[in-house]
C-alpha cells in the first residue's frame, strides 16, 4: 500500500481569510461574521435646526456637531443633547474636527481652533503661500491632517498639531480631482478618496508600508461620503451603504440604507463610539441596525485557487467547516475545479486586481460552478459545530470553494470559525483489501459510508497530536487554562479573566516551587492582580519598641504593638486569662503575636477579593494568619502614621521624635500642650 502524506489548505486567520473574496461578510477577530441589516431613524432631541450640520466625533467617540449658518455648537453625551455656546468666526463652516482639548473649524480657506472647554478661539492655523486648505481630518489627538491645493491641480497632504504648527514634510497625493479624506479613530491610518477615479488610497501615518488603493463602486455616483473607524472604512451614497475593510480592501458589508421620509439628502457622515450619523439637510439621522423587513441576507465566500500538486496521488479529499450556525439560517457549500491555464490565470488576475463590491459577482460568473453537486446545511441550535462536505469526485489539480450563508429576517446571524481543504484524495478505503476498490461505483459508495468515520478519527488524531500544545502554557488557548490550573491544585478559577489565568499559567512553574513562602504567595497573587499586590511578613520587619523598657527609643522602621495581655475591662475579660489591675504587658507574647502575621496589600478595588480568598488556603505559609488590605490602607506605624498638630501658639511644630518635621495631619491629629503652665515640658494629650 502507497502511503500518502495529507495535506490542508486552513482559513483561521484574519489574514488567510482576507485572502479570498468576501461579499456581506465581515472579520469578527478571526472569524467571519454576517453584518446585521441596518435601518435609518431621527435622531432623538434633533431637528430641522440641526439639518446640514458639519458632524464630528472625537477620540472618545462622543458626536459633536456644528449648525453652519449660526454656528451653534452641540454635543450628544450620556444625558443627550447639550447646547455648547456659539463658535466665534467668520465665513460659511465647511468641517469640524474634535481633538481632546481643541475644536477646529475649517472655513474660507483657513483653519480657525478653538478650546474646546471654553470655546474660546485661538490663534488661527493659515495655509502656506500659493495653497488652500479642501479637507481636514483628526489625527487621533489634538492635531489635524490637512488636504491642500495649489489651484493646478496639484494635492497634498499636510499634518498640524494643536498649536497650528506644521510637524513633518508635506505628502504629494495623485488625484485627478479634489480628493476627501478620513481617518482612523487612533489617527493610524488615512483614507484620501479620489472622486474622479472612484478610488480610495489607504496610507498609514507612521510607518514606511506602501499605501493601497481600492476601487469605489460605481453605484455611488462619484460622490460618497466616507468616514474610518477602527478597521473599516463607511461610504454612504446614493442609497448605497458599504463597508471596506482598510486592510486588503474587501467589501465587508454593502446593503440598501434609506434616509427617513422628511430627512432630505446626506452631506456629512460621522463615525462614533455609539454607530454612524448622517447629517442630512433636514436634520440628523442615525444607523441602527434593525431586521424586521423580511428580507433574507446571502453572503458569499471564495477561496483563492487551491492546487493539489500532480504525484503519486492528486484529486481532493473533503472540506471541513467550523461554524455556528443558529436555528434558521442556512449555509450551500460548492466548488470549481479545473485545469484550463487561461481560466485559471483570469481569475487569478480577478483576485489580485482591486477590490469592489461585485468582484465576488464577477468570480462566480467566470468560474465553472457544480451548482447541481452543492451540498446545503441547515441550522440546528447555538453550538459550534463541524460540517464536512466530500471532495472526492474532483480530480483538477485547480480548485475554488465557495461558501454562502443565507440569514433569514429576524434570525441571529451564523459565524464562521475554520475552513480545511483537505487533500490529495485518500480514505479509509486504501486500507482495506483491493476487492473492495474493484468496482468504481461501489468503491465511491463505499467512500460515502466511510467519510463520517474519517472525519471522526481526524478529529481524534488532530486532538491528540495538538494536546502537547494545549498543556503548553505559552501556546494553550484560553479555554483550557482554567483546566490546566485546576489540574496543577489551584482552585477553580473560571470566572477570573483569561489573560491572568495565562499569567498565572506561564508563572505556574516558580509558583508551586515556592508554594508555602512569602516569595510564593506574593507571586501568585501579583499574576492574578496584575503586579497589583504586595505581601508582608511582620516577622521579618523592625522588632517591636515599647514604652517603659530601659533604653527604649523611637527611630525608622519602629512599631507601636498592642498591649498583650490586654489590661482588664469590664465586659472583656476572659477567665484565668485576663490579669487584674493595672496589667502588664509581656513582650515575648506581643512579639510572637506578631510574628505569624501575613499581610496582603492590594492596590486593586475589591473586585479580586474572591480569587484572593480561594488563593489564600493554598499559598500563605503554614500556621500564619493573614490580613488582606485593599487601596494600602493599614494599621499606624509610629515612623510613617504619627501625626502632631499646629502648636496652639502657632508656628510649625518641630518634631521630638526624631530629626524630620511632622506634617499638618488630615484628620484625628494628636495635639502638642507647650501652653506657658506647663513648664515642666511638652506632653501629649
Amino acid at each position: 500500500m502507497t502511503v500518502v502524506e495529507e495535506h490542508a489548505y486552513d482559513f483561521r486567520r484574519a489574514a488567510q481569510w482576507s485572502a479570498g473574496v468576501r461579499d456581506n461578510l465581515r472579520a469578527d477577530g478571526d472569524s467571519l461574521a454576517v453584518p446585521p441589516r441596518l435601518e435609518a431613524e431621527p435622531m432623538p432631541d434633533t431637528g430641522r435646526a440641526d439639518g446640514g450640520a458639519l458632524l464630528a466625533a472625537d477620540p472618545r467617540g462622543r458626536l459633536w456637531w456644528l449648525r453652519p449658518h449660526t454656528r451653534e455648537l452641540a454635543v450628544l453625551g450620556e444625558l443627550g443633547v447639550s447646547e455648547q455656546g456659539v463658535l466665534a468666526g467668520q465665513g460659511s463652516p465647511r468641517a469640524l474636527v474634535a481633538g481632546r482639548t481643541v475644536l477646529w473649524v475649517l472655513a474660507h480657506g483657513r483653519l480657525d481652533r478653538y478650546l474646546r472647554s471654553t470655546r474660546q478661539r485661538l490663534t488661527p492655523s493659515r495655509p502656506d503661500p500659493g495653497w488652500s486648505i479642501v479637507d481636514a481630518t483628526g489625527d487621533g489627538t489634538d492635531g489635524v491632517w490637512l488636504v491642500e491645493g495649489d489651484g493646478q491641480g496639484h494635492w497634498r497632504l499636510r499634518h498640524v498639531d494643536c498649536w497650528g504648527h506644521s510637524t513633518r514634510e508635506p505628502i504629494a497625493v495623485d488625484a485627478a480631482s479634489e480628493p476627501a479624506i478620513a481617518s482612523t479613530s487612533d489617527g493610524a491610518r488615512l483614507a484620501i478618496l479620489d472622486r474622479h477615479a472612484n478610488a480610495v488610497t489607504v496610507r498609514e501615518t507612521t510607518g514606511d508600508r506602501t499605501p493601497i488603493t481600492f476601487a469605489v463602486d460605481p453605484v455611488f455616483g462619484g460622490r460618497p461620503l466616507l468616514r474610518a473607524v477602527d478597521t473599516r472604512l463607511h461610504l454612504l451614497g446614493n442609497g448605497q451603504y458599504q463597508a471596506v475593510n482598510l486592510a486588503d480592501g474587501g467589501v465587508e458589508d454593502h446593503q440598501e440604507i434609506a434616509l427617513p421620509v422628511g430627512r432630505g439628502k446626506p452631506v456629512g457622515l460621522a463615525a462614533t463610539g455609539a454607530g454612524l450619523v448622517v447629517s442630512a439637510t433636514a436634520g440628523l439621522v442615525r444607523i441602527v441596525p434593525r431586521d424586521d423587513s423580511g428580507r433574507a441576507r446571502r453572503s458569499t465566500f471564495i477561496t483563492p485557487a487551491l492546487v493539489s500538486p500532480i504525484g503519486v496521488r492528486s484529486g481532493w479529499n473533503r472540506a471541513e467547516i467550523d461554524l455556528l450556525l443558529p436555528v434558521g439560517t442556512a449555509i450551500e457549500v460548492t466548488w470549481a475545479a479545473t485545469v484550463d491555464p487561461a481560466l485559471i490565470a483570469r481569475a487569478a488576475e480577478l483576485l489580485a486586481g482591486p477590490a469592489t463590491a461585485d468582484r465576488a459577482e464577477a468570480l462566480e460568473q467566470l468560474l465553472p460552478w457544480r451548482d447541481d453537486e452543492a451540498v446545503t446545511y441547515k441550522g440546528a441550535g447555538d453550538d459550534q459545530e463541524r460540517l464536512a462536505v466530500l471532495l472526492s469526485d474532483r480530480t483538477e489539480t485547480t480548485l475554488w470553494l465557495r461558501l454562502r450563508v443565507v440569514t433569514p429576517s429576524g434570525r441571529t446571524p451564523p459565524r464562521v470559525d475554520r475552513l480545511r481543504v483537505r487533500y490529495p484524495d485518500t480514505s479509509l478505503v486504501d486500507e482495506l483489501p483491493a476487492v473492495y476498490r474493484s468496482r468504481p461505483r461501489s468503491a465511491a459508495e463505499l467512500r460515502r459510508i466511510l467519510a463520517p468515520y474519517e472525519v471522526l478519527l481526524d478529529g481524534l488524531d488532530e486532538t491528540l497530536s495538538g494536546l502537547p500544545a494545549r498543556v503548553d502554557p505559552a501556546t494553550t488557548t484560553p479555554g483550557w487554562t482554567a483546566a490546566l490550573l485546576s489540574w496543577l491544585g489551584f482552585p477553580p478559577l473560571d470566572d477570573l479573566a483569561a489573560d491572568r489565568r495565562q499569567a498565572l499559567l506561564v508563572a505556574v512553574a516558580d509558583i508551586l516551587d515556592r508554594r508555602g513562602t512569602r516569595d510564593g504567595l506574593e507571586r501568585v497573587l501579583s499574576a492574578v492582580t496584575g503586579g497589583q499586590a504586595t505581601v508582608t511578613d511582620a516577622a521579618t520587619g523592625p522588632a517591636g519598641w515599647f514604652l517603659g523598657t530601659p533604653g527604649g527609643s523611637l527611630g525608622h522602621g519602629t512599631v507601636a504593638l498592642a498591649q498583650l495581655p490586654a489590661p482588664a475591662r469590664p465586659g472583656a475579660m476572659v477567665l484565668g486569662d485576663t490579669p487584674l489591675g493595672t496589667g502588664c504587658p509581656d513582650p515575648g507574647r506581643m512579639l510572637a503575636e506578631r510574628a505569624g502575621v501575613i499581610t496582603v496589600d492590594l492596590e486593586r478595588d475589591a473586585t479580586v477579593a474572591p480569587f484572593v480568598d480561594r488563593l489564600l488556603p493554598y499559598f500563605v505559609p503554614a500556621h500564619c494568619r493573614v490580613r488582606v488590605r485593599y487601596g494600602r490602607r493599614h494599621t499606624p506605624q509610629i515612623d510613617v502614621d504619627f501625626r502632631l498638630d499646629a502648636s496652639p501658639t502657632g508656628g510649625d511644630v518641630p518634631s521630638r521624635l526624631g530629626r524630620w518635621s511632622l506634617p499638618r495631619p488630615e484628620s484625628r491629629p494628636a495635639v502638642l500642650d507647650d501652653t506657658p503652665e506647663l513648664r515642666a515640658g511638652p506632653r501629649l494629650q
